[in-house]
Formats: structure tokens, C-alpha cells, sequence
């Protein structure tokens, strides 16, 4: 079987089913929830009309469908670290090693996971003096310790990290997605489910186009209005009406139909 960059398969194939069937008739369709990946983590993949789908993998809780998901809670471990003695050099790709927070990753958390970064960023807050804002994608990682972890780039290090430079690794947005937190979210919002999802699964979250959203208790929206994380949530995920004086934030996009709370509306999604 050939891999990609990512060294998943690079064409998925299902008996007596086209590589890239997405109809929902087939393990591979945008209505069905998958244990096994088949693709990249963030494949974008777009229908006729418009309407348009991230692959994506729920975390450890089941996912709702027809709420809005979120990207996981970075962890902290992995942010605005000083690389302490392992500084990049100018053309630094492959296995480059990290320094993450002392008393670090435990081998038992998610991102502890061989290539739990795979698809997320490496970016540069303190490169040197005179360089900041470099940023690369991360195509493979592997934690060496609980302070250590080696990443492989999809492009060679541009200007030198040296060991004072502080990094943030990035995971990717679509990895162990959770239903998106109440009234204020604690990561991006990365699109619907149009099934439900069991823990763990891989799915493909609706990210643009006529999508079916469960409204918020008690929450009213009007036809070619916004709709968005409501001020007040009573239900994690669902959506309500941006107002001027009860503006939801960030936005989801304009409704098409309206629905009453606890009960699904049409929402043409705008989220890219």
C-alpha cells in the first residue's frame, strides 16, 4: 500500500466501492462515523454544490451530530517553550528534536500518541534577535521522552532557532475534536457532524454550506441572519442568533430555515 507525506494511505480503497466515494452509501461517505483513518487528518473534500467537508477524528467522548465541534484544548506542555540546548539549524527537516515543559508529557496523554502533531505547526515566537514568525508544517512526531519529542518538517528550517528561542507546536485542529464548549469556546470551531460520532471515530465534520444545526434552548433566529455560539448556552454545541445587543461569537454562518430550540435549522455554514 502507498503512503502520503503523512504516511497514510495515499488512495483509500474499499471493496466493490471507488476510491473516493462519498455519497454516505459507503464506509467512505461524508454520513458515516469510521474507526479505521483513511485519510489525512483536514482532507477537504467538496461536493457539486458547494457544500464542503473536513475529515476529522472525535476525541473521547461521542460526538452529537448536528452540533458544532471544536478542536481540542491545546495542552500547555507544548507552548512558548525555550529550546534550551536543542537549537534548529538552517536546513533542519527530519527528526528534529524538541524541549517541551520540564516534568512534561506523560506516556498516558493523547499527545504523547506517535504522530499526534502530524498536520499541525511548529511556529517560532523567539527565533533570534532579529528573527520571529516562522512557522512549518509537521508531518511526523514521536515522543522520545517526557520532555523530549522529535518532529518531522514539510519544508527545511529557514533562519537558525537558536537554543534561548522559544517554539509552540501546533497540533492539528481536526485531531480528538470535542463538542464545542459552552458560551465561550476553548479552540477553533472546525464544523458539524451529519451523523453521530462514537468516541474516537473518524468523521467528516461539514465545514461550509446548507448544514442541519440544533438550536439553543429558548433561542430564537431569523431567516438570512447570523447564528453563532449563543451568549448564554444551554445546550454545548447547538447555535443561536447574533444580535446587536446578544451578539454570538464567533460565527457560524446565516440561517436558510428556522427552527424552534431543541429542534434543527437549516444553517448555511461559513466557517471557510
Amino acid at each position: 500500500m502507498s503512503l502520503n507525506i503523512l504516511g497514510y494511505p495515499a488512495t483509500p480503497i474499499v471493496p466493490n466501492a471507488s476510491p473516493m466515494d462519498f455519497e454516505g452509501s459507503t464506509e467512505l461517505g461524508v454520513f458515516t462515523a469510521d474507526a479505521v483513518q483513511r485519510h489525512a487528518l483536514g482532507r477537504s473534500y467538496e461536493s457539486w454544490d458547494g457544500r464542503k467537508w473536513r475529515y476529522s477524528k472525535a476525541g473521547g467522548v461521542a460526538l452529537v451530530q448536528s452540533l458544532m465541534c471544536q478542536q481540542a484544548v491545546q495542552t500547555s506542555k507544548h507552548i512558548d517553550e525555550v529550546q534550551t540546548a536543542y537549537g534548529m539549524a538552517v536546513g533542519d527537516k527530519d527528526q528534529i528534536r524538541c524541549l517541551v515543559t520540564t516534568g512534561g508529557i506523560a506516556a498516558s496523554e493523547t499527545f504523547a500518541q506517535e504522530n499526534a502533531l502530524a498536520g499541525g505547526f511548529l511556529s517560532c515566537h523567539s527565533v533570534s534577535p532579529a528573527v520571529i514568525g516562522d512557522y512549518y508544517m509537521i508531518v511526523k512526531s514521536k515522543m522520545v521522552s517526557e520532555t523530549l519529542i522529535d518532529i518531522w518538517l514539510d519544508s527545511p528550517i529557514r533562519n537558525a532557532v537558536a537554543a534561548a528561542g522559544h517554539i509552540t507546536l501546533h497540533p492539528n485542529k481536526y485531531f480528538l475534536t470535542i463538542v464545542a464548549v459552552a458560551t465561550t469556546l476553548t479552540g477553533r470551531a472546525v464544523g458539524v457532524p451529519n451523523v453521530p460520532v462514537p468516541l474516537n471515530n473518524f468523521y467528516w465534520g461539514q465545514t461550509k454550506g446548507p448544514c442541519t444545526m440544533i438550536v439553543d434552548t429558548g433561542d430564537t433566529i431569523t431567516i438570512g441572519a447570523k447564528v453563532g455560539v449563543p451568549a448564554t448556552n444551554a445546550v454545548a454545541g447547538a447555535c443561536g442568533a447574533a444580535t446587536a445587543t446578544l451578539f454570538a461569537f464567533p460565527i457560524y454562518g446565516t440561517c436558510l430555515q428556522v427552527s424552534a430550540g431543541d429542534t434543527t435549522a437549516l444553517i448555511d455554514l461559513e466557517l471557510e
